[in-house]
């Protein structure tokens, strides 16, 4: 991606001028839907902060511009609470590692994504950072669930909202991207733009995009249900049950008189004439709770999933 998408320059821009008239907070709360680039945002205005130059966005340029465009500047740490809950002692080992000086330049910057993700202690250890903050330090939090957010961390930061761009935005922007035109096909399994994004560099666009003829091939007795899922391996697990699962929540949702996408329109005629929306939403819970105990057991997850499409 060569440049911010443009629903996050208008909140990058009131940051960058906050700073070079020195009004900045030393704590700034990003939030926003999730997948519409908060963790984007944050890094970008890192960037910023890390330069060693007075102006409002980084100069690239300077010894502090480099270290970041290698991710190697000592002066930055990054918590991310995206895979696993954040923890008291993570946020007090990162709070000693930028109590002293900065090792280059002039500024400290802590990055701490999804920061719903900090249990309790953890939070209360930020807290007291947020109170007392070292010189020359600053916090950029990420949040698709502020609310979840300790009332008194909310209150020691500078909000930033991220606003939720439409999706006629969203496909202009994906058509920017690589596979921008297939990305712009799966708005049935996601309309959070950097999700999609993250589809793509994770190399699973095939894997979404194929998903809804396979399954309807299936549904028409043309191909086993061995067939929907011939891919599947312990990498990609999560990706089929998400997949099935939105298509399946696409379907209940349709029945209620939203819109669907096209290509999930002979999957839910055929899964209306052959289960009815009852036997749907039983189906869609089922997939929930078999995702939950792949997860947890030795579960053999092709034999699992195989056994769940029969039932369709």
């Amino acid at each position: 991606m060569t440049e911010l998408a443009h629903w996050l320059m208008p909140c990058l821009r009131q940051v960058q001028a906050l700073k070079q008239t020195s009004r900045l907070s030393h704590a700034l709360l990003i939030t926003g839907a999730d997948g519409v680039g908060q963790e984007v945002l944050a890094r970008e205005i890192v960037k910023d902060l890390m330069c060693e130059q007075n102006g409002a966005a980084a100069c690239g340029h300077c010894h502090s511009c480099q270290l970041m465009q290698a991710d190697t500047h000592p002066d930055f740490r990054v918590l991310d609470g995206q895979a696993a809950t954040i923890k008291v002692d993570q946020v007090r080992s990162l709070v000693r590692q930028i109590s002293q000086k900065p090792q280059v330049g002039q500024n400290k910057v802590v990055l701490i994504t999804h920061a719903q993700a900090m249990n309790i202690n953890a939070a209360n250890a930020v807290l007291k950072a947020l109170e007392e903050p070292a010189p020359r330090t600053y916090f950029i939090l990420t949040s698709s669930q502020s609310t979840s957010l300790l009332p008194t961390v909310r209150s020691r930061c500078l909000l930033a909202n991220v606003p939720t761009p439409n999706a006629s935005e969203v496909k202009q922007w994906l058509m920017l991207q690589p596979e921008g035109q297939t990305l712009n096909t799966l708005f049935w399994l996601t309309t959070q733009p950097f999700r999609l994004l993250a589809i793509q560099q994770q190399g699973k666009v095939s894997l979404f995009a194929n998903l809804p003829h396979q399954l309807a091939s299936m549904l028409q007795g043309a191909t086993p249900a061995s067939d929907v899922i011939k891919g599947l391996d312990s990498n990609n697990i999560d990706d089929y049950c998400n997949g099935l699962a939105a298509i399946l929540h696409q379907c209940i949702l349709h029945s209620t008189g939203a819109p669907i996408d096209e290509a999930l329109q002979d999957i839910y005629k055929a899964l209306m004439t052959r289960l009815g929306i009852q036997s749907l939403m039983a189906r869609y819970q089922s997939l929930q709770r078999l995702k939950s105990d792949l997860q947890k057991t030795n579960l053999n997850p092709i034999m699992q999933l195989t056994h769940e499409l029969n039932q369709w």
